[in-house]
């Protein structure tokens, strides 16, 4: 079976093909702001140098052909993943690109966002799927903006890290005539989903310019509604910001803390639309007039070191229903597990769990439970209090609710018994 490998900047190892020689073109053209090259030598790093001998190892991605598609090999996949086209194959590949670079890198920290150089300012885009990052990211480069990234971002020292992947957008697009007319004079890869552009480093930043942000827009698309910037709360900002981290095992502590100097540096507003060009307008309207952010530290510790795992960095969910039991019956004391990192941020507590792998959001009665389990507390003694303080709420109601908090709080690994005293 004939191969050849290729390596890319920041890349510990190389990406082999197996009998696709063919890829090659589409390669050429997928990651023309992301340099790679037939050997190591000569290739960009994130920071320092690579470890030495990595790139004399056996592939860290392999791609082989199956069928009318592809099958891609990754330490970060439990199996290899199967993509029916040349478009999927290759936004798989920079995911997983991103991931290498990642564990290549403790201080780069990868995100679900986007970002975007608009009359000097540096947005960061958080939302949902299919909110519009992509689509208005585009737009925005139609009016001679410059893409940072789309989906695909790095923190890389208090700094945005691009990645030089363009734009992957949802066909058919929304309307717009600057769209459409962008999207025709950059043709790139498509399939019958999605297509990609063919930006020049004009339009969009190559793989390893930095840029310190500026602002953080949550993308709210609501049908109907007209473009309007709103103030965003510090827990909804937090929420959000949190949630498009990767967190590699054990970094969750990091991340936190990074969050919350996010949340604290940086403007928070949430831009609520339904038509493209409209949300585009009101953002070049306003992004200059969005208040200075504060810059973020530059040594920000790293991420504990995974690569001796190999687990794919994982987003904030929570973790299997462990240990196996339960949370007890009604009188017995619990306690805050110790060693949780815990952050603030208006009326929500975030918090990770005992491993640093998770990160964890409460709210209302939750953040009062919370503060009062930092002394030993049983669901009875809460119930007490919590029926005192809000004696319009039926007990039955507040007995249910706390069971399941507390539930919750030990499945999560975020309380403990409390030890007797001597």
């Amino acid at each position: 079976m004939a191969h050849q490998d290729v390596f890319f900047a920041g890349v510990p190892g190389a990406v082999r093909l197996h009998d696709c020689q063919g890829l090659l073109p589409a390669l050429d053209a997928f990651f023309r702001l992301w340099p790679y090259a037939p050997q190591p030598a000569g290739l960009p790093s994130i920071s320092g140098t690579l470890p030495s001998g990595l790139h004399e190892t056996a592939p860290l991605l392999v791609i082989t052909p199956q069928g009318r598609g592809y099958r891609l090999r990754s330490p970060w996949l439990p199996a290899p993943r199967y993509e029916p086209s040349r478009a999927c194959l290759l936004c798989s590949l920079a995911i997983e690109l991103v991931a290498a670079c990642c564990h290549a890198c403790p201080h780069l920290i990868s995100l679900h966002a986007a970002a975007v150089c608009l009359h000097g300012r540096t947005l960061i885009f958080c939302g949902d799927n299919r909110a519009g990052k992509s689509t208005l990211v585009t737009r925005l480069m139609a009016d001679a903006a410059r893409g940072l990234g789309d989906d695909l971002l790095g923190l890389h020292r208090g700094k945005i890290f691009s990645f030089g992947v363009a734009p992957r957008l949802r066909l058919p697009p929304p309307s717009s005539p600057a769209l459409k007319r962008f999207m025709n004079e950059r043709p790139g890869i498509r399939d019958r989903h999605y297509g990609y552009l063919a930006p020049s480093p004009d339009d969009l930043a190559p793989w390893g310019e930095r840029h310190a942000p500026d602002a953080v827009i949550l993308l709210e698309r609501t049908p109907g509604s007209r473009a309007v910037l709103l103030p965003a709360s510090a827990a909804t900002g937090m929420d959000n910001v949190l949630a498009r981290f990767l967190i590699p095992d054990g970094g969750a502590r990091e991340v936190l803390r990074l969050g919350s100097q996010l949340r604290d540096a940086l403007p928070c507003r949430i831009l609520r639309y339904d038509d493209l060009d409209e949300a585009a307008e009101l953002l070049a309207r306003q992004a200059p007039l969005l208040p200075p952010a504060a810059p973020l530290p530059a040594d920000f510790p790293p991420v504990p070191d995974s690569s001796a795992s190999c687990a794919r960095p994982s987003a904030g969910r929570p973790p299997a229903a462990e240990p196996v039991g339960d949370a007890g019956d009604s009188r017995t004391l619990w306690q805050q597990r110790p060693g949780l990192s815990c952050r603030q941020a208006g009326q929500s507590i975030f918090l990770t769990d005992s491993h640093g792998n998770h990160i964890f959001r409460l709210d209302g009665t939750g953040a009062v439970v919370w503060q009062l389990l930092s002394a030993p507390l049983s669901r009875d003694e809460a119930l007490s209090l919590l029926a005192e303080t809000f004696p319009d709420v039926p007990k039955t109601r507040i007995r249910h609710e706390l069971k399941q908090l507390f539930q919750a709080l030990f499945k999560a690994r975020l309380i403990e018994k409390a030890h007797k005293s001597p």
